[in-house]
């Protein structure tokens, strides 16, 4: 069953700006595996150095003052921030079974929307990074709307493409001069010689 979008429940929860807050979220975990991949570290080591990379990115952007729809009701570990007013939070998880709090209950900065939500409605929202589950594929994110009850009723997936950025200025390598190729017919009794020679 397809389930519809969050934009559908409510407007400020649009694409553009779920897509902005993912790519902060995976922006952090790629970096956090290009940095922790040393043989002292291992999936505990990488999880909390994720966690707190993408938390401290959603305050920095919250901070930057560029984004007018990102609101920080809560920035402790048990972070919620705001999309438009609308409460949310995060989890690197696996959205089909999950077993994180951030997914599976409310935080108290949620409660408000909790409360005056029809049975049906959306009203508490998390981010999940999902990595599949044998956590090898491709990160992508999930965001998920859950209604009072706790079932899902919207669904958002990112467009998961990883981008490369190169940190500082690169230098362009130089052109080589290549010389003009010589080109000429072949001849027929050259090509019978080369032949003889070879055998």
């Amino acid at each position: 069953m397809t389930l519809p979008p969050p934009a559908f429940f409510n407007s400020e929860l649009s694409p553009d700006r779920l897509e902005a807050v993912s790519q902060w979220l995976l922006d952090e975990l790629y970096a956090t595996e290009d940095d922790l991949s040393r043989p002292t570290d291992s999936g505990y080591t990488r999880g909390c150095t994720t966690f707190g990379r993408q938390r401290s990115q959603i305050i920095a952007e919250m901070l930057s003052g560029q984004h007018a729809w990102l609101g920080l009701p809560n920035s402790n570990n048990d972070i919620v921030f705001s999309i438009g007013g609308v409460p949310c939070r995060f989890s690197n998880d696996d959205p089909s079974s999950p077993s994180k709090d951030a997914v599976l209950t409310a935080n108290r900065y949620q409660m408000d929307f909790l409360e005056f939500a029809a049975d049906s409605d959306p009203a508490r929202f998390c981010f999940i990074i999902d990595r599949g589950h044998d956590g090898a594929a491709e990160p992508r994110v999930e965001f998920l709307g859950f209604t009072p009850g706790g079932k899902i009723a919207c669904r958002w997936v990112s467009n998961a493409v990883r981008v490369l950025r190169v940190e500082g200025e690169q230098s362009l390598p130089q052109p080589v001069d290549v010389a003009k190729p010589q080109v000429a017919p072949k001849r027929r009794d050259e090509g019978d010689a080369a032949s003889e020679a070879v055998r």
